[in-house]
C-alpha cells in the first residue's frame, strides 16, 4: 500500500510473522516483564516495579515530496541533519569585473594578474541544521523497504502527535531550495566565466601567433632587401682575402719545400758519412790487429775527420728542422690572423643584417613571452574555477542524496512506525521501555545453553527488524525523561489503551505463551509465572 495524506498509515510490527499475532503478543509481554525490576539485590536494594501498562503506539514519520525524491522527517524532531556547505566565491562579481577588461590585451593581462588568486581563496564553511530530517543512508534504505508494509491503522494504537508540522518542515526546505538555486546560479556563472576566459585567451594567443608570423615576414623582407646590397660586399671581401691567403700559402709552401729538400739532402749526407765512419773504424781495427801502426793511425784520422763533418751536418739538420717549424708556425699564425680579419670585416659588413635579425628575434621572443605569460596567468584562475565547480557539484549531489527516490508520493504524508511501550511504576516514579518492530528469533545454541544452565532465554526472544529505524524508539524514551508534558500525555494515553486490560490481547498472550514454550523459548515454570501475571 502506498501511504497517502488522507489515509492514516501504520507499518507492520513483525512483517509476515504478524500472521502469528499470539506469539508476538506473548513475546512482547515476556520481554516487558523481563525488563521489570523485581526488587531485591544484595548490595543495593532496588524497588519493585509495577507494570502499569503495555500499549501499542505509532511513531510519526513525515514523508515530504521534494523534486524527484521524498524526504523523511522525524515527527518528534529527535533526528536532525547538518548540511555542511561552503559559501561559494561569487562568480557573478568575477564575471562583472572580467567583461569590461577583455579589451585591449594589456587590460586583460592586468586583470588576470590581479585576479589570479580569486578562486583560490578558502571559502567560509557553514552549517545549516534541518531539524527532524533523517538523511542516514541505512535508515533510508531500511525505511524504503519497510514502507511496502504500510496499511491503514486498525486497532487504534496510540498515534503520537508530531511536534513538527508541515509549516515547520516547509520553512527549512524553502531555505534549502534557495541554497540550491544559489548554487545552480553560481555554477552557471562559473561555467560562463570558464567559457569566457578560455575564449578570450584563445583569441589572444591566436592573435599573438599571427603577430609573430607578421613580424617575422616583415623582418625577413627587410633582411632580404638589405642582403641584396650587402652580399656582394661580403663576396668581394672574401675574394680579396682568398687572394691574400693564396699568396701567403704559396710563399710559405715554397720556402717550406726548399727547406724540406735541403733537410733530405743533409740526411742523405749523414747516412753516407755514418757508413764511411763505420768502414774507417773497421779498417783501423784490422790494421791494428796486423800490427800496421801507421795504417791504423791513418784510418783513425780519417774517422775523426769524418765524425767532425758528421757533427756539423747534424747541427745543420737541426737548424733546418727548426727553420721548418718556424715556417709552419708563421704560416699558421698569418693564416689565422687573416681568417680573423676576414670574419671581422664580414661581420662589420653584415652588421645591418645582424641588427635586423636581432630586432626580429627580440620581437618574436617578446610576443612568445607574452603568450606564455597570458597562459600562465590564466592557469590558476581556470584551476580555481574547475575546483569550485567540482565542489559545488559535490554539494548539489549531496542534496540529491537527502531523500528516497521512486516513491509515488505527491503530498506530505504521515506514516507511523509501530512499537510497544511498557510503563513501569514504583511510588511516584515512572520509567518507560519501548520495543521496536521486531521478529521472534529462532532458538540458537547460545539460548539453549542459557536454558540448560537455568537462565532465562527471554532476553534474546525478539530482535529488531531494522536497526536504524529502531533508534526512533530511543527518542521516545529520552522524551519521557526530559519532557514532562510528553510524558504525561503518554502516561494518560497508555493507561487508556492498556492492552493488559484488553481481553482479546490477554487471550493472545496466553495462547502465545504456549507457542513460545513449544518453540523452546520458555520453560514450564516461566510459562506458568507469566500466565499468572497476565491474569492478575
Amino acid at each position: 500500500m502506498v501511504p497517502t495524506q488522507t489515509t492514516p498509515s501504520i507499518l507492520s510490527f513483525a512483517g509476515q510473522k504478524d500472521s502469528q499475532p499470539d506469539a508476538i503478543a506473548a513475546a512482547v509481554f515476556a520481554v516487558a516483564e523481563m525488563a521489570r525490576n523485581k526488587g531485591g539485590g544484595l548490595l543495593s536494594r532496588q524497588p519493585q516495579e509495577k507494570l502499569a501498562f503495555l500499549a501499542k503506539a505509532g511513531y510519526p514519520v513525515w514523508l515530504f515530496p521534494k523534486d524527484k525524491m521524498v524526504l523523511l522527517f522525524d515527527g518528534l524532531g529527535g533526528f536532525a541533519h547538518n548540511l555542511q556547505f561552503t559559501e561559494a566565491l561569487s562568480a557573478k562579481e568575477f564575471l562583472a569585473a572580467l567583461e569590461p577588461n577583455q579589451r585591449p590585451r594589456e587590460n586583460y593581462l592586468s586583470f588576470l594578474a590581479a585576479h589570479g588568486g580569486y578562486f583560490k581563496q578558502v571559502p567560509d564553511e557553514k552549517t545549516f541544521t534541518v531539524r527532524g530530517l533523517i538523511a542516514n543512508p541505512d535508515f533510508k534504505n531500511e525505511f524504503k523497504s519497510y514502507l511496502k508494509e504500510a496499511t491503514a491503522t486498525g486497532e487504534s494504537p496510540i498515534l503520537l502527535s508530531p511536534v513538527l508540522d508541515e509549516t515547520r518542515i516547509s520553512a527549512p526546505l524553502t531555505e534549502i531550495d534557495n541554497l540550491q538555486s544559489q548554487l545552480k546560479e553560481n555554477q552557471a556563472k562559473l561555467v560562463e566565466c570558464l567559457s569566457l576566459l578560455r575564449k578570450t585567451s584563445s583569441q589572444y594567443t591566436t592573435e599573438i601567433e599571427y603577430e609573430i608570423i607578421a613580424a617575422t615576414e616583415e623582418a625577413n623582407a627587410k633582411i632580404k632587401a638589405q642582403a641584396e646590397f650587402i652580399n656582394p660586399q661580403v663576396a668581394a671581401i672574401k675574394k680579396a682575402f682568398s687572394k691574400k691567403i693564396k699568396q701567403v700559402t704559396t710563399s710559405f709552401d715554397k720556402e717550406f719545400s726548399e727547406q724540406q729538400k735541403y733537410s733530405v739532402k743533409i740526411e742523405r749526407l749523414i747516412k753516407r758519412l755514418e757508413i764511411k765512419i763505420r768502414q774507417y773504424e773497421r779498417e783501423a781495427k784490422l790494421q791494428g790487429k796486423q800490427g800496421h801502426k801507421i795504417y791504423e793511425k791513418r784510418w783513425k784520422d780519417k774517422s775523426k775527420k769524418a765524425q767532425k763533418e758528421l757533427s756539423a751536418l747534424k747541427k745543420e739538420l737541426k737548424n733546418t728542422e727548426d727553420s721548418i717549424k718556424r715556417i709552419v708556425k708563421s704560416k699558421s699564425d698569418i693564416l689565422s690572423n687573416l681568417n680573423l680579419e676576414l670574419e671581422s670585416q664580414i661581420k662589420a659588413a653584415r652588421q645591418p643584417l645582424i641588427r635586423l635579425e636581432e630586432a626580429r628575434d627580440a620581437k618574436t621572443f617578446a610576443l612568445k613571452q607574452e603568450s606564455n605569460r597570458l597562459l600562465a596567468l590564466e592557469k590558476p584562475i581556470v584551476e580555481g574555477i574547475e575546483q569550485n565547480l567540482k565542489l559545488e557539484e559535490t554539494l548539489t549531489s549531496g542534496f540529491d542524496d537527502l531523500g528516497i527516490s521512486d516513491l509515488q508520493i505527491k503530498t506530505p504524508t504521515l506514516v507511523y512506525v509501530p512499537f510497544y511501550v511498557a510503563c513501569y511504576e514504583y511510588d511516584s516514579a515512572r520509567r518507560y521501555l519501548c520495543i521496536p518492530p521486531s521478529t521472534i528469533n529462532e532458538v540458537d545454541l547460545s539460548s539453549k545453553l542459557k536454558g540448560a544452565l537455568g537462565f532465562s532465554k527471554t532476553k534474546n526472544l525478539l530482535t529488531p527488524r531494522y536497526k536504524t529505524v529502531a533508534k526512533l524508539m530511543d527518542n521516545v524514551e529520552a522524551l519521557t525523561w526530559h519532557n514532562s508534558v510528553f510524558e504525561r500525555e503518554l502516561w494518560g494515553s497508555g493507561r487508556g489503551k492498556n492492552l493488559l486490560k484488553n481481553s482479546d490481547f490477554v487471550n493472545r498472550i496466553n495462547a502465545g505463551l504456549s507457542y513460545l514454550k513449544g518453540a523452546g523459548w520458555l520453560s514450564e515454570r516461566e510459562e506458568t509465572d507469566l500466565g499468572s501475571l497476565v491474569k492478575s
